[in-house]
């Protein structure tokens, strides 16, 4: 069964520490769907509401669990600078659905104009130190690069032979280089 329920989240522009990065309303929503899912029939879910049943924290950290949620809202970039496009790179790609795989990979399924749609892994966390990568590792930037039409031979490195999706067509593995 379905239903509209409205989730008001806080608006807060400018400079950290005050500010709230797009990562974190991606993290918010996910958290505040779920628990409206199954705990509460309520149609409006404000910030108190939200606070109060302890599903968004009174203060903003960073946890364990944002490290997906940073890669998600680089790709479809803040829309204080990329417009509502779901992409930082239009003219490169669309981020249309993604589904993390095992703990610190995720699968991107990006839509590339005249391409089809990919399926390529990222790594949510430091191969090395196992640690959530940072706000600052800018996982669209190095997709840019990977995509780049100019050097489709640097995408086409990654693929991996004989692996099936049935919502991309083609699967790539960029754990390792990004």
């Amino acid at each position: 069964m379905s239903r509209t329920v409205l989730i008001e989240l806080p608006h807060h522009p400018g400079a950290a520490p005050v500010s709230l990065g797009s990562w974190w309303y991606v993290g918010a929503l996910r958290d505040a769907a779920r628990w409206a899912a199954d705990s509460t029939e309520a149609g409006v879910l404000d910030l108190d509401a939200l606070t109060a049943a302890g599903v968004l924290p009174a203060e903003v950290e960073v946890t364990s669990d944002d490290a997906l949620d940073y890669v998600v809202a680089d790709l479809v970039g803040d829309p204080y600078w990329h417009d509502y496009a779901a992409t930082v790179a239009p003219d490169l790609y669309h981020l249309v659905r993604f589904d993390t795989r095992d703990r610190g990979v995720v699968r991107l399924y990006l839509a590339l104009p005249e391409r089809g749609t990919i399926g390529i892994d990222v790594g949510t966390t430091d191969p090395e130190s196992g640690e959530s990568r940072p706000v600052g590792w800018w996982a669209s930037t190095r997709l840019i690069a990977l995509l780049n039409p100019d050097a489709p031979e640097s995408l086409e490195a990654l693929r991996v032979p004989g692996a099936i999706d049935s919502h991309c067509d083609g699967v790539y593995d960029a754990t390792a280089w990004a």
